[in-house]
């Protein structure tokens, strides 16, 4: 049996607010490549520039035709999500938090990891660690 991955997708607040309302992703031409990595089933948490954490959800459909259009830039390859975890206001990223992800520990400029980045793959310990953090947000 295959397990599934965990993952950041980046995002800007205009588009959170897309991908919030109709559950779905969008990968541009440039970043099209990274749909390889994903499966069904992956889970995931939305990272909003300006450290928030919209929710987090599972990937359902690798191809969703949708005509939904971003706020900013064109996303013509789009996922289909399934919710899990949503608060009313995005959650803010603490330092607590930021020294808490194995991925920023030991970075002195920890955001220069997620620069320029539509995903970064998480471990399963992260994933718990966040998802966590959001049940007590809201």
């Amino acid at each position: 049996m295959k397990r599934g991955k965990y993952w950041l997708f980046v995002t800007d607040e205009d588009n959170w607010k897309v991908i919030a309302k109709n559950l779905l992703y969008g990968f541009n031409d440039k970043t099209k490549r990274l749909l390889d990595n994903l499966s069904i089933g992956d889970k995931i948490i939305v990272y909003i520039k300006g450290k928030l954490i919209g929710g987090s959800f599972e990937i359902s459909s690798l191809e969703f035709n949708s005509n939904v259009k971003f706020n900013t830039g064109e996303y013509p390859y789009k996922i289909k999500l399934k919710k899990i975890i949503v608060p009313k206001t995005p959650m803010e990223f603490s330092k607590r938090m930021i020294h808490e992800i194995s991925v920023f520990k030991n970075q002195k400029k920890w955001g220069t990891i997620l620069m320029g980045r539509a995903t970064k793959e998480i471990t399963l310990s992260d994933y718990k660690f966040l998802e966590g953090e959001l049940k007590c947000w809201n």
